[in-house]
This record gives structure tokens, C-alpha cells and sequence, in this order.
């Protein structure tokens, strides 16, 4: 186990419990009080740990949200990780024509997501164990 000079060891045992407590602050109530009431779309958190995703109905909301949240990071000494910060479209396909962008997969704690149709012929959101492992980095 490493021990850095600052936050808290990758893999300790306080490490999850910590970044609840943080981020309640830092992000879920920040969002829910004052980032959800100024949105045009609707919107979702989903937050494990120090991993979180957040899903909008609006590009223009996620742009402005996507802008803001480094901002807020820093003012609590906090930094996204680059390699797993991303913007995605991924909405449900309409249709056979649809763009081949909205088929598209995102991976978030150990499982890929994607839209599948199932028997009865509707979109669905599935997963599965994400292929190459999980990255709980």
C-alpha cells in the first residue's frame, strides 16, 4: 500500500468512507441545491465513492455543467482524473436509422452499458461485466 503525502491511500479501508463524506458536500448537495434548478432538461447523479456519472437530457446543460465542475473540484483541493472524465452522447436510438453514435457503450464501475432490443422489440439499457476488468484506480 502506498502512502502519499496527501488525501488518502489508494485501496485504505477509510479511502470510500472519506469520499462519501466529501463529496455529500462537494458534489451531491452542490448539484441538487444549486446546479439542478438552473438546468433547461431534465438530469441524474449517480455517485459510488469517489466514481460518479451524470446524465443529461440537454447538451447545453451538460457543456455548462462539464465547464463548472473542475472549477468546484479545485476550490475543495480536488481534481477530475483525465483519463476518466469524459462528455458522451448516448441517448436511446429512435429507430433503424438511427446514427450509430446513440448505439454506443460506456463503461462505469466494472460493467459496460448499451442499448439492446430485447424479444418484445424495444430499446433497453443493459450491461455486462465490463470486458477488460474493473479499473478501480
Amino acid at each position: 500500500m502506498e502512502y502519499p503525502d496527501k488525501g488518502t491511500p489508494q485501496g485504505g479501508v477509510i479511502s470510500p468512507l472519506l469520499s462519501n463524506i466529501y463529496l455529500h458536500y462537494v458534489l451531491d448537495e452542490w448539484f441538487a441545491q444549486e446546479v439542478k434548478p438552473r438546468l433547461k432538461g431534465k438530469c441524474f447523479i449517480i455517485r459510488w465513492a469517489d466514481d460518479f456519472l451524470i446524465g443529461f437530457e440537454s447538451e447545453a446543460d451538460a457543456l455548462k455543467v462539464r465547464a463548472v465542475i473542475p472549477k468546484r473540484f479545485d476550490r475543495y483541493g480536488l481534481e477530475l482524473h483525465a483519463e476518466k472524465t469524459s462528455l458522451l452522447y448516448f441517448a436511446k436510438p429512435t429507430g433503424k436509422n438511427d446514427d450509430h453514435r446513440r448505439r454506443g457503450t460506456f463503461d462505469f464501475l466494472g460493467f459496460t452499458f448499451y442499448w439492446a432490443r430485447p424479444e418484445k422489440g424495444f430499446q433497453a439499457l443493459r450491461n455486462k461485466p465490463q470486458a477488460n476488468g474493473c479499473d478501480n484506480s
